[in-house]
């Protein structure tokens, strides 16, 4: 029966007549008349009972009718409740509808998780991550939802946006097993997006809480694993111990936590087992700390129970321990096995001492490598191996450099002059000439690139920032805001975020690249800040000034959470490996290193006779370059402290360093004008143990060979040397056979 026009009005005019209606009538009247009556109100349980009747009314008139009330009121200012439900409706009910009226007048929820959730579910990436950047909103929706289609809806979004990852993790998550939660650890540090790490971290440690033992054994295994810091926070807040005693003193171990390692074990035993069960990478930061704080009494138990170290492990000192023990005990053969397969700068100095002693294999194919080899290694030993220059850049007039930047390819460099220009090379055609950028703007005093090389910044003498589109090299934004130089830029590795640190005192973040200023960060004494890093997650930015003081912020809000005090007088230079090393250099002549993560110091040497300037940690190898207001160039081991190679070319002031991500290119930019490129494989194939197979290394090697015949007698005798050595190797390329073994006092070593 159809509701007619006139039946209204007979109603209307004749209330009694209601009671003789048929029901069929009533029933949606008084249904619309009450979402009328609802749109009117003015409360939040009219907007829940809105919510309801969209979702779950039978009749079909009313849900739409509830839905336009809901709509129009959310449209209405101040109305969050309004709002709210209809995001609700959105996500929870995938009701297009509500979908339709979000996204025709632009709505915004105050629930940040509906928001996130809305986003994610019926959004773009970019949209989606300026309400959940880490992803912890929609993580957390999945986990606590109990319906299968939301879950679905969810999995399915993450699939368009490409993220495998995350879906992995949250199926180990809603219902974790040992197994799921150790296979999610073991992916760890090869995650695609620091995002992953920081959801994995968040959820175990809320699982922790309520109280799951997976989830606090994944903790410590965690930091146990990668000494990561954030862990280590996590778990000394909350207590959380390894279950197995030995586990247990490792871990005491790591974290310095003495009386409590001592009291757990006294005869130092379960701390062998521990080296001995460990991975190559743990092994290698128990030894480290072991000399560095001189707590190395388990190694005696070690030594007793023949714990074996592989070639990579052992330190320059160890290398000259073994040495001098297998020396005094005139084991030959075994030095010569050694020789072979060490880095070849100690390969160099094994085959001096064995031919010094008269030493020779006995068969005839090994005396004549033995002989070839230990006759090149004379001259390598008297000339270590150094960095080579195979082009300078100059700009078109002559004038100083003030600063320096090559791209994160290292296709595109830029540099700054005191007569305010900006010169740009094209390094994939370096014959093309540079070309200038910019007007006269004021003198670029620092420079960086953008992750994509879309955009050149530069913080320039009047204490602005400028940023210019290298396409075409127009100025498209200035950012104001500075008070004093600005010393440091650093771009977020996604792009989107520009961080910059000057002598005001001040670190400020950015929008990339058009602003505004999102965040401003002010050192607590106001200090000089003279560098600024990033960590390798993009979560954390480390600061150094005049204060002499290591600073860690999180730039996300802006909380200073940790401090590294008695860092030496003004702290003149600074850099952040892609690990969780940081190196500075004080006013003092001091250069120190350090872990950016749990704060502990590495090593400090003084630097006797060099002013640096610019550091510069390697991508790859364990070294640390410097250059300094001579214009020399350094090499440090980073677990020593020891200069292992020094390049002292007359040069000018040092204004810049850099190195290629590859490794094999280091470029050095100095006050004179001239920007140096320098070929580094040289150097790390004599500081490196043999690559493997050794016949991809030949080509290469006879090339430099051939193209050597100009270059230095040193650099002549180090590539003959390594051609020799590889062509020798290149015979196990094809060889399948037991790791051998040989005990060589304080500890085994695998060959």
């Amino acid at each position: 029966m159809t509701l007619r026009w006139e039946h209204l009005q007979h109603l209307l005019s004749h209330p009694s007549a209601w009671m003789e209606s048929p029901p069929e009538w009533i029933e949606p009247l008084v249904l619309r008349g009450a979402v009328a009556v609802l749109e009117e109100a003015d409360s939040p349980e009219a907007d829940v009972t809105l919510g309801a009747a969209a979702r779950v009314c039978p009749i079909k008139e009313v849900r739409a009718a509830a839905l336009q009330a809901l709509s129009r009121r959310a449209s209405q200012q101040g109305r969050d409740s309004s709002r709210t439900m209809l995001f609700d409706l959105a996500v929870n009910a995938a009701n297009t509808e509500a979908v339709a009226v979000i996204r025709k007048h632009n709505l915004t929820c105050s629930c940040p998780r509906l928001q996130a959730v809305f986003s994610f579910l019926y959004e773009d990436s970019e949209a989606y991550g300026q309400y959940d950047p880490l992803g912890l909103h929609i993580t957390e929706a999945y986990l606590e939802s109990q319906d299968a289609g939301f879950r679905s809806r969810l999995i399915e979004a993450a699939r368009r946006q490409g993220w495998e990852e995350w879906i992995d993790i949250v199926r180990a998550l809603e219902s974790p097993t040992e197994e799921g939660v150790d296979a999610l650890i073991n992916r760890y540090t090869r995650f695609t997006h620091s995002r992953e790490r920081q959801i994995l971290l968040h959820f175990l440690d809320k699982a922790a809480q309520a109280g799951s033992e997976i989830a606090q054994e994944a903790l410590c295994t965690l930091f146990l694993k990668y000494e990561d810091g954030q862990v280590l926070q996590i778990l000394r807040q909350r207590g959380y111990l390894p279950r197995d005693a030995v586990q247990r003193a490792l871990f005491f171990f790591l974290t310095q936590q003495w009386e409590r390692y001592e009291a757990l074990d006294l005869d130092q035993r379960l701390l062998a087992i521990a080296y001995e069960q460990a991975s190559p990478l743990v092994r290698r930061r128990l030894l480290h700390l072991s000399r560095y704080t001189g707590r190395v009494g388990w190694l005696s138990i070690v030594q007793r129970g023949h714990a074996v170290r592989g070639v990579r492990d052992l330190s320059d000192a160890d290398w000259q321990t073994l040495m001098a023990h297998l020396a005094g005990a005139e084991r030959w053969v075994e030095l010569w096995k050694i020789a072979q397969v060490a880095p070849p700068y100690w390969g160099v100095q094994i085959l001096h001492v064995l031919k010094e002693k008269g030493w020779q294999p006995e068969s005839g194919e090994e005396r004549e490598a033995f002989n070839t080899l230990s006759s090149l290694a004379e001259t390598c030993r008297l000339n270590p191996p150094q960095v080579q220059r195979i082009a300078v850049f100059r700009p078109p007039m002559a004038t100083e450099l003030m600063s320096f930047a090559v791209n994160r390819e290292g296709t595109w460099m830029a540099a700054g002059t005191t007569d305010a220009t900006l010169w740009i090379w094209d390094l994939v055609d370096s014959k093309l000439p540079p070309r200038r950028l910019g007007g006269m703007l004021g003198q670029p005093r620092v420079l960086a690139f953008s992750p994509e090389s879309d955009y050149l910044i530069g913080g320039f003498n009047d204490h602005a920032i400028r940023i210019f589109r290298m396409s075409d090299g127009a100025l498209v934004k200035t950012l104001s805001g500075h008070k004093g130089l600005i010393r440091a830029l650093v771009v977020h590795p996604a792009g989107r975020v520009l961080f910059s640190a000057g002598f005001d005192g001040t670190i400020r973040v950015w929008r990339f690249p058009f602003g505004p200023q999102l965040r401003l960060m002010t050192t607590p004494d106001g200090e000089e800040l003279f560098g600024l890093g990033i960590s390798e997650d993009g979560e954390r930015l480390i600061s150094a000034g005049s204060a002499g003081v290591i600073r860690v912020w999180r730039w996300m809000d802006g909380a200073l959470v940790a401090e590294l005090p008695d860092q030496g007088e003004t702290l003149l230079a600074l850099a952040v490996s892609s690990g969780q090393l940081g190196a500075s250099y004080s006013r003092d002549g001091w250069l120190r290193a350090w872990n950016i993560v749990n704060g502990r110091r590495l090593w400090e040497v003084t630097c006797e006779g060099m002013r640096l300037s610019h550091l510069y940690f390697h991508p790859e190898e364990q070294l640390l370059f410097s250059t300094d207001l001579e214009g020399a160039i350094s090499a440090w081991n980073i677990f020593s402290g020891k200069v292992i190679s020094r390049l002292t070319d007359p040069a000018s002031a040092g204004v810049g360093l850099w190195i290629h991500p590859q490794g094999h290119r280091l470029f050095s930019a100095h006050a004179s004008g001239d920007i140096n490129l320098w070929d580094l494989e040289t150097l790390l194939l004599a500081r490196s143990v043999p690559r493997f197979p050794a016949a991809l290394q030949i080509p290469y090697l006879e090339q430099r060979w051939l193209k050597a015949a100009s270059e230095a007698p040193s650099l002549k005798a180090w590539l003959r040397y390594l051609l020799e050595l590889y062509r020798w190797l290149a015979r196990f390329d094809v060889e399948v056979t037991e790791p051998v073994v040989l005990e060589v006092g304080e500890f085994d070593i695998q060959l």
